[in-house]
């Protein structure tokens, strides 16, 4: 039987070791692969074909500075470079409201077209700009007129516009009234358990102690508020560590802020990327609260991974996380209103159940939801 050629663009590739973009390729397409056949775009230092595990990896040349990029003009790159070495390919997915530009060029090509909004994007670059150089400010003006343009044309181009939060997707109706707009959240990565012997070796290694320490997974950009919780990790000064888990560029102007707020401090560790699941098994079940300062987005796979665990979870207050965390979660907004939650679980080792949250997030669910998408969509495409 011959599979339906799918290719999803716009995340730096598998397997992933940057985001949340990447963590979702990844995840869906492990599950899609035996319904479809599947392409993913791969940014790489050369262009070309090849696979992994059954998915096709499309490799563009890209190249990223520590200040600023541009990831439209990478996915109308891998869009030209698909539909010339793939030309019976269906349906191009992008995953984020960018690829809405370079799906002007896939719909030209009569394909069909899915844009993933993700967050709200364009708002992450006004704040990254507090950061930068003033004679890139310009530039990040720039960039940010484009996402905004993105953001519209992600609502009006493709043929289906995906909203990974309710919240999401009610600002896009409000805002843009999209063609088609459907709600399907990520769904969590499972991580693989291991025993407390091989949990406390991993501790060992990063000289951490059970519970001794809060975690933070992600990205090290402005927009996830990784500043705000080192200030007022300095101001409480607990006894515990905090601990952020994420690739760093001492280059980029944020880190170098990041650096001068830390002043030297022994507590706060950078550990750079993780991708080892069992690794990160160890460092999420064994902290003493997760912290997830993100501002922007809307169903964050990080937040997501971190339910599987009975920890706390202190988030910034955005309607994204409350969709995720319900009552169960501890939010802030404030450097001081984040010092009083700290003051508050160092007294104590809180534990909470998450589970009942962990539901509506189930890939399964998540991978019916886009079969019956691309059927909706194949069926209208063998009808044009």
């Amino acid at each position: 039987m011959i599979k339906t050629k799918i290719a999803f663009i716009g995340s730096r590739g598998i397997p992933p070791k940057y985001g949340g973009a990447e963590t979702f390729v990844y995840e869906i397409s492990e599950r899609l692969k035996k319904y479809f056949d599947l392409y993913i775009s791969c940014e790489s230092d050369h262009f070309g074909l090849d696979e992994l595990d059954g998915i096709k990896r499309v490799h563009i040349w890209a190249k990223h500075t520590p200040t600023i990029t541009i990831p439209v003009i990478y996915d109308i790159i891998a869009t030209l470079y698909l539909l010339r070495k793939v030309r019976d390919v269906k349906i191009l997915y992008y995953v984020a409201p960018d690829g809405a530009i370079a799906a002007v060029l896939a719909r030209f090509a009569r394909r069909k077209t899915i844009v993933n909004t993700d967050g709200i994007e364009w708002k992450r670059l006004l704040i990254r700009m507090k950061f930068a150089p003033l004679y890139l400010k310009p530039l990040y003006v720039l960039a940010t007129s484009a996402l905004f343009i993105s953001e519209f044309l992600a609502c009006k181009v493709p043929d289906v516009t995906i909203a990974d939060s309710i919240t999401i997707k009610k600002y896009l109706e409000r805002r843009w009234r999209p063609k088609k707009v459907e709600y399907i959240a990520y769904g969590v990565r499972r991580l693989p358990e291991i025993n407390e012997e091989r949990q406390l070796e991993v501790l060992k290694r990063f000289r951490l102690e059970r519970h001794g320490y809060y975690l933070t997974i992600g990205r090290i950009v402005a927009e996830n508020n990784i500043h705000v919780e080192i200030e007022a990790f300095k101001k409480v000064k607990p006894e515990s560590k905090l601990v952020i888990v994420g690739p760093i560029d001492p280059r980029d102007p944020y880190v170098k802020h990041l650096l001068r707020v830390m002043r030297r401090d022994s507590k706060v560790m950078f550990i750079g990327g993780i991708y080892d699941l069992e690794t990160l098994y160890a460092l999420r079940a064994n902290c003493r609260a997760y912290i997830h300062p993100y501002t922007v987005g809307g169903t964050n796979p990080s937040l997501l991974e971190q339910l599987q665990f009975d920890r706390p979870i202190i988030a910034y207050d955005t309607p994204f996380h409350r969709e995720i965390l319900g009552e169960k979660g501890f939010y802030f907004t404030t450097v001081n209103e984040l010092i009083k939650i700290l003051e508050a679980i160092e007294l104590e080792v809180n534990t909470i159940n998450y589970s009942e949250n962990l539901v509506i997030f189930s890939w399964n669910f998540i991978v019916k939801k886009y079969n019956r998408i691309f059927k909706t969509i194949l069926d209208k495409f063998s009808i044009s």
